[in-house]
């Protein structure tokens, strides 16, 4: 009995010395600041602790934004609202700063692309695929960034920069077909809100989008764990 004691005492003590060990090791994680990338070393274990703070996060925010809506509609469009609403436009004076989905959600601004990062990373947390994409005019000189979030098996446009979603003539969501075939209107959850963008001038390719293989990979989709995992599998490597 003394002798099995020993033998599990000793395994024990390897086991942990070697997860010690493990949990220990240095790894990356990236941070931009005014555009300007650095690579930050931390030991693995913080990664560890810092990606599951974030994913429970996003679960328990998403949770209270859509528990009361039970129609798919109405939960997009109730996270839709809570983005335009928290997110607002970044201050000049400010640093921009890309790193986590998160960390724009605490700070409480995003620039460019985030409020999109922010929405679609919440739409499938709550269920629904999205990515953001950026859409060019059709002389190329000018970009915007659109929320694209899959209801059953059609995708629809939001942009959540400017509270600016888009319905067909039957007064609902307008899909991608209905505006590549130009039948859309846009509205917007502040319609006294000014914006002058053209969107007909930037829904000219809008059909062209790659949903199916731009979707699976994007950054919004990868918050999980068991998704950040098997992107980790494909892609080579964790980030």
């Amino acid at each position: 009995m003394r002798k099995r004691i020993i033998i599990f005492i000793s395994c024990a003590g390897i086991f942990f010395s070697g997860l010690f060990l493990v949990l220990n090791i240095k790894v990356t994680t990236r941070q931009g600041i005014d555009y300007k990338v650095s690579v930050i070393e931390i030991p693995l274990y913080l990664k560890i602790l810092n990606f599951y703070d974030r994913h429970f996060n996003y679960k328990w925010l998403v949770e209270r934004i859509i528990k009361d809506k039970p129609a798919e509609a109405d939960k997009i469009m109730a996270l839709f609202s809570w983005v335009n609403e928290h997110i607002k436009t970044q201050p000049r004076e400010l640093p921009v700063i890309d790193d986590h989905v998160w960390h724009i959600i605490v700070r409480g601004y995003g620039e460019g692309d985030q409020p999109s990062d922010v929405f679609t990373t919440f739409c499938n947390y709550a269920g629904f695929d999205a990515f953001f994409y950026r859409l060019g005019n059709k002389d190329r000189t000018r970009r915007i960034t659109v929320s694209l979030v899959k209801i059953k098996d059609k995708w629809y446009v939001f942009e959540p920069r400017s509270g600016a979603y888009f319905i067909a003539k039957n007064g609902r969501f307008a899909s991608i077909e209905e505006i590549s075939a130009g039948n859309w209107q846009v509205r917007r959850l502040k319609e006294d809100s000014f914006d002058e963008t053209d969107y007909g001038n930037y829904f000219s390719q809008i059909a062209d989008i790659d949903s199916k293989s731009i979707h699976r990979f994007s950054r919004a989709n990868i918050q999980s764990p068991l998704k950040r995992f098997i992107y980790g599998i494909k892609k080579g490597g964790f980030r």
